[in-house]
């Protein structure tokens, strides 16, 4: 789930690069980039927390 919303997010902020390549660079601020990419980077943290969870657990388990 988080996967699919990480690439959700990475299609917007292509499409916002996409439309700032047509802007007048007087109106750029960045900031939507800036939220979007700090949301991809919030996602791949939690990726990255789920799989060290799942590593944890794998490795708690006894082996017979």
């Amino acid at each position: 789930m988080l996967t699919y919303l990480r690439a959700k997010l990475v299609i917007q902020r292509r499409s916002l690069v996409e439309r700032f390549q047509k802007i007048d660079p007087d109106r750029l601020t960045g900031d939507s980039i800036v939220r979007i990419q700090s949301a991809i980077e919030a996602v791949d943290r939690a990726i990255g927390d789920e799989m060290s969870y799942k590593d944890t657990r794998r490795r708690a388990v006894p082996v017979s």
